[in-house]
């Protein structure tokens, strides 16, 4: 699926705020031609842009503003090229002793507690008890997406970016960003390496699908032997063509479209506005 991607991110400052650093994380992953066919990104105030990959491999974008500004304006443009990676089926069949298997170091870390996300006993019982027996890693993950889709109330506004996996097990509501965590959440509780990704949602003329609105977030797990796979607890759904990637980490910390800081008041920021704008063709 060929997908167009508009996102406007718009500061508005109180008074005049100075060395602002940041970092943009709206590149997808990929140096792929085929698949990426048009990116630009546009700062206002005008700065010099810099870039390199992180440990996870997503394309970094970093500035600074040292001058004194009282708005800051981040615009991407995006055209890429979607595939459903699931046209060939599920990777079904493969068991839980596989990942007894596992020696890649570049995994361990999905498989760990992360800035917004920790294993405790409640979290393993709860899981243990999702999993009900089964012995495929992927039969089960489709689970732990249903339950948490099932259990937890879709709510904006009760949860922020900096919401920790702990507060949201206990409210049972949130958003995709918090989906996503609880699910990865009880797939590392069962010892699958799981990652948090961050992208866009197309939502069709005739589609429902929440967190549409805004960058989205969701999840893969790595079967061994099969590679990663994307599942969509927001919506239930596999993360198919709908879903564009833009970064991957072991939760939103690791893929934040942006993050910065500035020198000036702690409530300088008037106003956040954000634009997006996801279509088709």
């Amino acid at each position: 699926m060929r997908l167009r991607i508009f996102h406007r991110t718009r500061y508005q400052y109180r008074s005049a705020i100075r060395d602002s650093h940041n970092e943009v994380r709206l590149h997808p992953a990929t140096d792929d031609a085929a698949r990426l066919e048009f990116f630009l990104l546009n700062i206002q105030p005008v700065v010099r842009l810099r870039h390199f990959r992180d440990p996870w491999f997503n394309y970094v974008h970093w500035f600074d503003i040292n001058e004194p500004h009282t708005e800051l304006c981040i615009e991407a443009q995006i055209k890429l090229n979607t595939s459903d990676q699931y046209a060939a089926g599920v990777p079904e069949k493969v068991p839980f002793a596989a990942l007894g298997e596992l020696r890649d170091d570049l995994l361990r870390p999905f498989s760990k507690d992360s800035t917004y996300i920790e294993n405790n006993v409640d979290l393993w019982k709860e899981a243990m008890d999702v999993r009900d027996g089964r012995k495929g890693i992927f039969e089960t993950v489709e689970a732990i997406m249903q339950h948490v889709y099932k259990h937890w109330s879709y709510m904006p506004g009760v949860t922020h970016s900096a919401t920790h996996m702990r507060e949201v097990m206990t409210n049972r509501q949130g958003v995709c960003q918090d989906f996503a965590h609880v699910m990865t959440g009880f797939c590392r509780a069962l010892g699958i390496p799981t990652r948090y990704v961050s992208g866009y949602l197309y939502n069709g003329a005739t589609d429902t699908l929440r967190g549409a609105q805004a960058s989205h977030a969701w999840c893969e797990v790595f079967i061994p032997g099969r590679g990663w796979f994307g599942l969509d607890p927001t919506n239930n759904t596999l993360a198919d063509e709908r879903h564009a990637k833009i970064a991957t980490g072991r939760d939103y910390a690791d893929a934040a479209p942006i993050t910065g800081t500035f020198d000036g008041p702690p409530n300088a920021t008037s106003g956040l506005q954000v634009e997006l704008e996801v279509s088709r063709g």
